[in-house]
């Protein structure tokens, strides 16, 4: 399973908090880093400090590069994207938000041609996303922190999609997606589930370097049973 480390918000807008966490996932065991490239202004003011600056993408960029770790984003405005395509990151992502309240920027994007990582949320019909070769779809029930009772699952063989964007508390959202066929993960990653804010509440359902080692190789565990 292509495993997604999600590093924002919890890097908390502290460009060496956010390289620790690369260097982390890096040797827990995944296979690409994604941050979001929020606006000073784009959560209120009381979340200016977890917007990043082209300079501080560029820096995160040469961190990963010399990991041997691809690092991509989500941009949330058209000028971020243009950020991405200067910087020539690898990958784009489309959050599951971006369909119904961004869809021109949605449009941008996929122009670009460059493989990209796409969202659907649970509560909105597949079919009403136009499609692309060059994406891969990523099921996601949006509410952070999701408990497991709340957690819902695509048929990985009869529908678009090929992965899941898991907000679930712990590990056994990630790893029963993984049995079932999800080649895909994204989830957030965090440094310590205690450090939690009432600005940033997206700790408490992400994986640290132990959660993500478990999952990577429970994963591979998975691939070989299904290859018997």
């Amino acid at each position: 399973m292509f495993i997604i480390s999600e590093i924002s918000p919890q890097f908390s807008g502290k460009v060496e908090v956010a390289e620790q966490m690369i260097l982390q996932s890096k040797l827990a065991g995944a296979d690409a880093i994604k941050v979001q490239l929020y606006t000073d202004t784009q959560f209120g003011s009381e979340r200016a400090y977890l917007s990043m600056s082209f300079e501080d993408l560029k820096r995160l960029k040469i961190f990963a590069d010399n990991l041997n770790i691809p690092l991509f984003a989500t941009p949330f405005t058209f000028d971020r994207l243009d950020w991405c395509i200067k910087l020539n990151l690898p990958y784009l992502k489309v959050a599951a938000r971006m369909h119904l309240e961004m869809p021109d920027l949605v449009k941008e994007i996929m122009k670009q041609k460059i493989q990209t990582f796409v969202s659907i949320p649970s509560d909105l019909n597949p079919s009403k996303v136009e499609k692309f070769d060059h994406a891969t779809y990523l099921y996601c029930v949006v509410k952070y922190p999701t408990r497991l009772d709340e957690f819902s699952m695509p048929d990985f063989q009869k529908s678009c999609f090929k992965g899941v964007s898991d907000h679930t508390l712990g590990n056994s959202g990630a790893l029963f997606a993984s049995a079932h066929g999800a080649m895909f993960l994204e989830k957030h990653f965090t440094l310590q589930q205690s450090h939690q804010y009432i600005t940033e509440q997206a700790h408490l359902g992400s994986m640290n370097m132990h959660d993500l080692t478990l999952i990577k190789n429970i994963s591979k565990e998975f691939e070989i049973i299904r290859n018997i």
